[in-house]
């Protein structure tokens, strides 16, 4: 039987050229190289090169066996990719949010219905990515702020509405409601980790000036005594309380409201029904 490896040492031989160019790339001696080529080509029982005095390449076989190689070994490494993750499935939930709040709600939820399983969570900035990772089997469900694609199943189960926390002295402290047009051109106070909010930030406020900052309590302390607007939404009004001392304002854009789907492929649905009855509740 043929082993992955010559193919592997066969593939470097054709990217490099030459004998002493793959040895090189492999890390191994040349003559080891030359040997592992031969066991290959008894093993196919044909010839891969057209040999001379100074020079070895490859003949027309070998090209072949090389374009099919690339095939196997793609094939092999995804087959590895697929096994792992179907192990890891079986003792893992692994959930891919676009936001921290639908997060918030999902984990306690899962840990609940799902005692004998370990529960891992990660935040990605877009949708898309994360409809690719439930493709691969990255994850088993994942939380969009877009509904799904008729192949997969989802149902919306919370929304979120941002709004924007301001210092009383600030200029805007006496507005009623913001447009982000208003925002534009404002130092903002940023908080790194909040999924697809970012991109909102990016493309409606170009010209903003934002401080970012990735601790979440230091975040919070100079969120409600400094000097910088920062953003703030409703479910964290809810879970923490209105900000004391700031002025708490609507920011008005169809995107700065989220309705958020959890969502599976189609055939895992019967799977996850108990955590899809769950969040109609929620609502």
């Amino acid at each position: 039987m043929m082993e992955l490896y010559l193919l592997e040492q066969l593939i470097a031989f054709s990217r490099q050229g030459t004998l002493s160019g793959a040895a090189e790339e492999l890390h191994i001696s040349q003559p080891a190289l030359s040997q592992s080529m031969k066991k290959l080509e008894e093993s196919l029982g044909v010839s891969l090169f057209e040999r001379s005095k100074n020079k070895i390449a490859l003949n027309e076989n070998g090209i072949m066996a090389v374009q099919l190689g690339e095939k196997l070994l793609e094939q092999s490494r995804e087959m590895e990719e697929r096994l792992r993750l179907f192990d890891r499935s079986r003792r893992t939930l692994s959930v891919g949010g676009c936001a921290p709040v639908p997060l918030w709600d999902l984990l306690p939820l899962l840990s609940k219905l799902y005692p004998q399983m370990n529960v891992s969570t990660e935040m990605k900035n877009s949708d898309e990515e994360l409809l690719a990772g439930l493709n691969k089997e990255m994850y088993q469900l994942i939380v969009t702020h877009s509904p799904p694609d008729i192949d997969l199943y989802g149902q919306p189960f919370r929304t979120e509405r941002l709004f924007l926390s301001v210092p009383l002295e600030h200029p805007l402290a006496n507005r009623k409601t913001l447009t982000p047009a208003d925002l534009d051109g404002q130092n903002l106070l940023l908080y790194t980790d909040i999924g697809f909010w970012h991109s909102f930030c990016r493309e409606k406020l170009p010209n903003a000036h934002f401080l970012m900052m990735n601790e979440w309590d230091a975040f919070g302390e100079v969120a409600g005594t400094g000097a910088f607007p920062s953003f703030i939404t409703d479910a964290h009004m809810e879970r923490d309380g209105v900000p004391q001392n700031r002025v708490v304002i609507p920011i008005i854009d169809e995107q700065a409201e989220a309705t958020y789907y959890c969502v599976c492929r189609a055939e895992s649905r019967d799977r996850y029904r108990q955590v899809f009855r769950a969040l109609e509740k929620m609502k």
